[in-house]
């Protein structure tokens, strides 16, 4: 069992693609941060992500949000997308921005551990 340092007020989740979370990882235990990782799939492009789940207090807060928002950076990709209005099927590449950050603060009113 281990015991937190300060006492729990916030939950952070932090939804990261798959290709940022081993270095969001490194980044949060580097920090001795401690998490919970769950995979999961979702957004425009139903693209394989990691969520991340991390119990804090009010003031490391801002510096965990700092840290994952270093480590998970933006990117451009290319999907392929299809033409309409064509008399036959054209498919060209679009581009799209992909990785980064969702991040949802939650307050904790309650917290045991067991």
């Amino acid at each position: 069992m281990t015991q937190f340092d300060t006492e729990v007020t916030r939950m952070v989740l932090a939804v990261v693609h798959t290709q940022d979370s081993e270095v969001v990882q490194l980044a949060l235990e580097q920090e001795g941060i401690s998490y919970a990782r769950f995979p999961s799939t979702g957004g425009f492009l139903l693209e394989k992500n990691v969520t991340f789940i991390i119990a804090t207090d009010e003031l490391n807060t801002p510096k965990i949000v700092e840290l994952l928002s270093a480590a998970a950076k933006k990117r451009i990709s290319y999907v392929a997308a299809t033409m309409d209005y064509t008399p036959f099927p054209m498919i060209i590449p679009a581009e799209t921005m992909v990785g980064g950050v969702t991040i949802f603060i939650l307050n904790v009113e309650h917290f045991e551990e067991y």
